[in-house]
Protein backbone atom coordinates (compact mmCIF):
# COMPACT_ATOMS: atom_id res chain seq x y z
CA UNK A 1 0.00 0.00 0.00
CA UNK A 2 1.36 3.42 -0.94
CA UNK A 3 2.00 6.11 1.64
CA UNK A 4 -0.83 8.20 0.22
CA UNK A 5 -3.26 5.28 0.47
CA UNK A 6 -2.18 4.68 4.09
CA UNK A 7 -3.10 8.29 4.84
CA UNK A 8 -6.49 7.91 3.13
CA UNK A 9 -7.16 4.73 5.14
CA UNK A 10 -6.40 6.59 8.37
CA UNK A 11 -9.01 9.21 7.48
CA UNK A 12 -11.52 6.49 6.64
CA UNK A 13 -10.78 4.98 10.07
CA UNK A 14 -11.77 8.17 11.88
CA UNK A 15 -8.69 10.37 11.95
CA UNK A 16 -8.68 13.98 10.80
CA UNK A 17 -7.06 14.91 7.47
CA UNK A 18 -4.26 16.71 9.30
CA UNK A 19 -3.58 13.68 11.49
CA UNK A 20 -3.77 11.23 8.61
CA UNK A 21 -1.25 13.12 6.51
CA UNK A 22 1.17 14.20 9.23
CA UNK A 23 1.26 10.86 11.05
CA UNK A 24 1.80 8.95 7.81
CA UNK A 25 4.54 11.23 6.48
CA UNK A 26 6.28 11.76 9.81
CA UNK A 27 6.41 8.05 10.49
CA UNK A 28 8.92 7.81 7.63
CA UNK A 29 11.01 10.43 9.45
CA UNK A 30 11.02 8.56 12.74
CA UNK A 31 8.45 10.55 14.71
CA UNK A 32 6.37 8.41 17.03
CA UNK A 33 2.86 7.96 15.60
CA UNK A 34 1.03 8.84 18.83
CA UNK A 35 2.99 12.10 19.12
CA UNK A 36 2.33 12.96 15.46
CA UNK A 37 -1.39 12.38 15.96
CA UNK A 38 -1.48 14.62 19.01
CA UNK A 39 0.56 17.41 17.37
CA UNK A 40 -1.70 17.56 14.33
CA UNK A 41 -5.12 17.30 16.01
CA UNK A 42 -5.78 21.04 16.29
CA UNK A 43 -5.24 21.54 12.57
CA UNK A 44 -8.23 19.44 11.53
CA UNK A 45 -11.18 20.80 9.54
CA UNK A 46 -9.33 23.91 8.48
CA UNK A 47 -7.63 24.62 11.82
CA UNK A 48 -10.03 23.61 14.55
CA UNK A 49 -13.20 23.60 12.40
CA UNK A 50 -12.66 27.16 11.17
CA UNK A 51 -12.55 26.19 7.49
CA UNK A 52 -9.15 27.79 6.93
CA UNK A 53 -6.15 25.95 5.43
CA UNK A 54 -7.08 22.34 4.68
CA UNK A 55 -5.91 19.84 7.29
CA UNK A 56 -4.22 17.69 4.65
CA UNK A 57 -2.22 20.72 3.51
CA UNK A 58 -1.34 21.87 7.03
CA UNK A 59 -0.36 18.32 8.01
CA UNK A 60 1.86 18.20 4.94
CA UNK A 61 3.47 21.51 5.88
CA UNK A 62 4.21 20.13 9.35
CA UNK A 63 5.90 17.13 7.74
CA UNK A 64 7.94 19.38 5.45
CA UNK A 65 9.05 21.33 8.52
CA UNK A 66 9.93 18.13 10.35
CA UNK A 67 12.21 17.11 7.51
CA UNK A 68 13.64 20.46 6.42
CA UNK A 69 12.79 22.98 9.13
CA UNK A 70 14.95 25.54 10.82
CA UNK A 71 16.22 24.46 14.23
CA UNK A 72 19.20 26.73 14.83
CA UNK A 73 17.63 30.19 14.70
CA UNK A 74 18.94 32.85 12.36
CA UNK A 75 22.08 30.86 11.60
CA UNK A 76 19.88 28.30 9.85
CA UNK A 77 18.15 30.66 7.40
CA UNK A 78 18.67 28.28 4.48
CA UNK A 79 16.52 25.64 6.17
CA UNK A 80 13.79 28.17 6.82
CA UNK A 81 13.86 29.39 3.23
CA UNK A 82 13.80 25.85 1.87
CA UNK A 83 10.88 24.94 4.12
CA UNK A 84 8.94 28.01 2.96
CA UNK A 85 9.72 27.22 -0.68
CA UNK A 86 8.53 23.60 -0.35
CA UNK A 87 5.37 24.62 1.53
CA UNK A 88 4.60 27.23 -1.14
CA UNK A 89 5.16 24.62 -3.85
CA UNK A 90 2.73 22.27 -2.11
CA UNK A 91 0.09 25.00 -1.80
CA UNK A 92 0.45 26.05 -5.44
CA UNK A 93 0.09 22.47 -6.66
CA UNK A 94 -2.98 21.86 -4.49
CA UNK A 95 -4.54 25.11 -5.77
CA UNK A 96 -3.76 24.11 -9.36
CA UNK A 97 -5.38 20.70 -8.88
CA UNK A 98 -8.33 21.61 -6.65
CA UNK A 99 -8.84 25.34 -7.25
CA UNK A 100 -8.16 26.30 -3.63
CA UNK A 101 -6.53 25.06 -0.44
CA UNK A 102 -8.99 25.99 2.30
CA UNK A 103 -11.27 23.44 3.89
CA UNK A 104 -14.35 25.65 3.56
CA UNK A 105 -13.83 26.18 -0.17
CA UNK A 106 -12.87 22.57 -0.88
CA UNK A 107 -15.94 21.06 0.76
CA UNK A 108 -18.32 23.99 0.34
CA UNK A 109 -19.52 24.00 3.93
CA UNK A 110 -18.99 26.19 6.99
CA UNK A 111 -17.78 23.76 9.64
CA UNK A 112 -18.23 26.23 12.47
CA UNK A 113 -21.88 25.13 12.33
CA UNK A 114 -22.39 21.68 13.91
CA UNK A 115 -25.24 20.87 11.52
CA UNK A 116 -22.81 21.20 8.59
CA UNK A 117 -20.38 18.74 10.16
CA UNK A 118 -23.27 16.28 10.46
CA UNK A 119 -24.30 17.00 6.86
CA UNK A 120 -20.74 16.45 5.62
CA UNK A 121 -20.56 13.05 7.34
CA UNK A 122 -24.01 11.97 6.16
CA UNK A 123 -23.46 13.05 2.55
CA UNK A 124 -19.97 11.53 2.28
CA UNK A 125 -18.29 14.85 1.48
CA UNK A 126 -15.29 14.10 3.67
CA UNK A 127 -14.66 10.77 2.00
CA UNK A 128 -15.44 12.01 -1.51
CA UNK A 129 -13.46 15.25 -1.43
CA UNK A 130 -11.00 14.97 1.45
CA UNK A 131 -9.69 11.57 0.35
CA UNK A 132 -8.49 13.11 -2.90
CA UNK A 133 -6.85 16.08 -1.21
CA UNK A 134 -5.13 13.77 1.31
CA UNK A 135 -3.87 11.55 -1.50
CA UNK A 136 -2.67 14.50 -3.57
CA UNK A 137 -1.01 16.25 -0.61
CA UNK A 138 1.01 13.18 0.34
CA UNK A 139 2.00 12.48 -3.25
CA UNK A 140 3.11 16.08 -3.78
CA UNK A 141 5.20 16.04 -0.60
CA UNK A 142 6.83 12.78 -1.67
CA UNK A 143 7.66 14.36 -5.05
CA UNK A 144 9.09 17.61 -3.73
CA UNK A 145 11.08 16.57 -0.68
Amino acid sequence: MSVSEKAVMMMKNGFLCSQSVFATLSEELGLERKLALKISTGLGAGISCQGDICGAVSGSILAIGLKHGNHEGLSDADSQGNTFYLAQELIERIKAKHGCYTCKDLIGLDLTKPENIKLAHESGIFERICSNVIRDSVQIVEEIW
